[in-house]
């Protein structure tokens, strides 16, 4: 069992971001924001992803580009060193890495 430890405040944020995704078509600017708010650099590099395309989608499966490989994002799990080393352990406190997010961020937006 994989426990992702986190705050209530982080949890509330994210809710409420996730929300947001859900009822807009596109990555705005206060969208933007709003998920690096939440998720700080991993925000960043998440949004850096989807604006360079590289997030995708094949037939149920999605795969984020990250630094130097790819990486398959299995519901909110990836295997990258930041996953395995920092939100599993909850080092992080936030409960994705950034390729996750980015998968998360594009899906909730519709943009598959």
């Amino acid at each position: 069992m994989v426990i992702i430890m986190v705050t209530k405040e982080f949890e509330k944020k994210k809710s409420k971001l996730f929300k947001h995704l859900k009822n807009s078509s596109e990555l705005t600017e206060e969208l933007a924001d709003e998920i690096i708010d939440v998720y700080g650099s991993r925000g960043e590099r998440a949004i850096k992803v989807i604006k360079n395309n590289g997030v995708r989608k094949e037939e149920d499966r999605w795969f984020v580009q990250g630094r130097e490989d790819e990486y398959e994002i299995v519901q909110n799990h990836c295997s990258c060193y930041d996953y395995v080393l920092n939100i599993v352990t909850g080092k992080a406190g936030v409960n994705m890495c950034y390729h996750a997010l980015a998968k998360t961020i594009r899906q909730l937006l519709n943009a598959d």
